[in-house]
Order: C-alpha cells, then structure tokens, then sequence
C-alpha cells in the first residue's frame, strides 16, 4: 500500500466515510505507524491478513488497544497470521456488536474471560499458530447465537461448558478432555464435527443416551493411537464427508454400506483387514475416496480385490503413503464410474492394477514418487496397455 493511500484510508476512517478495511501483507506497519484510532461510529469491519514470512515486528499494542476503545461498532475483526504474539486487551468485551472475531494462524498468548461478554458473536476461530499453553476460558456457552466454533488444535482448554449453543452448526477440534461429551446430545443443530484427541468413554456415553445426530453432514475423526469410537459414526445416518484417523476393530465398518448420502470419506492410520474393504467397496453413493498411510492393516498379505460390482459410483480415488499395500486388481465390472486415479508413494505396490484396462471411464492417472520399477512398468513398459486408454497420464 503506497504512502498516498495509506493517507486516504486514514482520513477516510476519520471522516466516518469507510465501513470495511482489509490489510494484506506488510502495508500493516504503516498504518500501524500513522493510525492511532479516534471514535468512530461507522467502521465495521476490520481485517488484517499477514504474510506468513513476515514477523510484524512494529505490532503495537496500543494500536489493539485503540481498536478496542473507538471502533465499539465493529461486527467483523480478523487478526489473522500475526506471528509476533499478540495478547488480546482485557476489555475485547467491549465490542459487544461483533459477530465475527478470527485469530487464526496467529501466537496468541493469553484469552481473556472476557470474551464471554461477546454474546452476539456467530463465529470464532481460535485455531492458533500456537495452541500449547494458551488456555479457553470457560465462557464460550454464554455466546448463544454461536454458529460455527473453532477451538486450538493443541493447548490447555480445561473442561468447557457447550449444552447451551443450541445454534451451534459446527464445532472443530473438540475433544474428551475438553468438553463433557454427553452435551453434544444438546447440540442438535450441527452440521459440522470434528472431534480429535481423546475420545475416552464416547462409545459407553452414545451407547446409553441412543443419541442420533440427524443433521450432522460431515464428520471428522482425528484419535492418534486411540480405537475409533464407530458408534459416534453410526449415530450419524445422513452425513455425507466422514474422516476417520485412529485404529478400528475389524468389525466397525459394519453398517456404512447402507449410509446413501456417504460421498466423501477419507481413512487414516485405521488399518483395515480385507473383510473392512469389502464393506467400503459397498457404500452406494461413495464418489470420493482416499485411502491414506496406514490405512490398511501391514499384516495383509493377500492381493487386494475390488469385487465386479464394487464402488459402483466412485469417481475419484486416491492412495497415498500405503506402504503396507503390494498388489490390488480390478475384477471387469468394477469401478465403472472411476473418471480420477492418484497412487502416491505407494513403495510396496509392484504394478499398475490389472483389471485398470476395463475402467473404459478413467480420464485421469497420476503416480508420484513410486519406485522406479513401477514408474518403468507404466510408462510405456509391461503394464502400459492398462492405462493406454487414458488420456491424461503423469508421472513424476
């Protein structure tokens, strides 16, 4: 932002004749440098977005200070990718007008309970540079039109209250620890789920209470070492993405094939057996899936098989990372409505799939970071009349 235009926006501000400022990149430290805010009534939309190489070494506290003392109108404020801490002032409960307040991507060293006051805020995003150490206050359930909440991704949070966010349409980055998970059941609007970290007791919890969340559409679960609590799954009938990380008993997938609505789902770390990928290959409407690192069990030692009439509407597939995976094939019949095929870095997998000649719908191949030998067998190699078909093959 040249000096001319920093100028203007400032007279602009102060004349009242602005409504909305958006700051991208370092044009922050001039208007850092020249602006100390003055009352006013009209702005209500203040956005700061940081090039992430830039460390906003001329951050001022004052000038948040200052934000927080004359711009009492604001509804939007976005401090976003601020990689020099930032500690927000004690009196950020004064902008009682927000409805939108994002602190993503930045160091934050401090929330003050104060936030609590912020009772018209629809949406805050706490996914911090640097969640470890910095601690929610609990007074998140005092912001009752709350629509979409986003906590830290690691940190101290302590336990927080949720039954009262009965507007709430999603919560990302919940956890056991942070939260008594029985008030999910009041929860009853959500549309959006993304549980990670420990989930101890959830399936004893959805077993007692029979919760169903009925308009949950997409669902995220992130549980490291921990067994994936399927039941959470299986309380959700109309979801349509699902995102599983963590282990899974042979049995849990059990019960998805009938899941119509299932489009989207993604699998981590779950180590599957066979018998799982049977169900997988199953879901009617599945059109997207990825199947990432450690998503299959490395103990499988037997070719994988995509049955004749399996994934009957798939579209797209990816396979990334799968070390434990050495030969798969397509029986004729199978994916017939596969259009996209990613295999990446795959390094135990010995050859193009045979069976891939048949999928006459495959518009799109891409191999990356396969060994040599495999990288050979398709390129114009021993395994080139599978894929000669496709119109668009790389290798890289």
């Amino acid at each position: 932002m040249a000096e001319a235009v920093v100028s203007m926006v400032i007279e602009g501000l102060k004349g009242g004749l602005i409504e909305e400022i958006a700051i991208f990149g370092r044009d922050q430290t001039k208007f850092v440098d020249k602006f100390a805010p003055t009352r006013n009534d009209h702005l209500r939309s203040l956005l700061f977005f940081v090039d992430p190489e830039y460390r906003f070494s001329n951050w001022k506290k004052k000038f948040l200070r200052s934000v927080v003392c004359n711009f009492k109108l604001l509804r939007v404020l976005k401090l976003e990718g601020i990689l020099s801490y930032v500690e927000l002032p004690s009196n950020i409960g004064n902008l009682v007008h927000l409805r939108f307040l994002s602190l993503r991507e930045s160091h934050v060293r401090r929330l003050p309970s104060s936030l609590g006051n912020l009772v018209c805020l629809q949406t805050l995003d706490l996914r911090l540079y640097v969640g470890w150490g910095v601690k929610v206050p609990n007074v998140i359930w005092k912001m009752k039109e709350l629509r979409h909440l986003y906590l830290p991704v690691s940190g101290y949070r302590g336990k927080l209250k949720l039954a009262t966010l009965g507007n709430l349409q999603s919560l990302v980055n919940v956890a056991g620890a942070d939260c008594d998970l029985t008030h999910l059941a009041e929860l009853t609007n959500l549309r959006k789920m993304f549980i990670q970290g420990e989930v101890k007791n959830m399936e004893e919890m959805l077993k007692s209470t029979g919760i169903t969340f009925n308009h949950l559409r997409s669902l995220s679960l992130f549980v490291g070492s921990e067994v994936i609590p399927m039941k959470m799954v299986l309380s959700c009938p109309h979801i349509y993405k699902l995102e599983l990380e963590g282990r899974m008993r042979d049995e849990s997938l059990e019960g998805l094939q009938y899941y119509q609505n299932l489009t989207k789902m993604s699998m981590s770390w779950t180590k599957l057996q066979l018998e799982s990928l049977k169900i997988l290959e199953k879901i009617p409407n599945l059109r997207m899936l990825w199947l990432n690192a450690g998503s299959l069990d490395k103990n499988v030692s037997s070719e994988v098989v995509v049955s004749e009439e399996g994934y009957p509407n798939l579209e797209f597939l990816s396979l990334g990372g799968m070390e434990e995976l050495k030969s798969w094939s397509i029986e004729k019949g199978g994916m017939p409505n596969l259009c996209r095929l990613s295999i990446i870095e795959c390094l135990e997998l010995r050859a193009v799939p045979e069976g891939l000649q048949h999928v006459s719908t495959l518009k799109e191949l891409t191999i990356i970071g396969m060994r040599r030998e495999f990288c050979s067998r398709a390129g114009e190699g021993e395994d080139f009349y599978k894929i000669k078909h496709v119109p668009s093959v790389t290798i890289m």
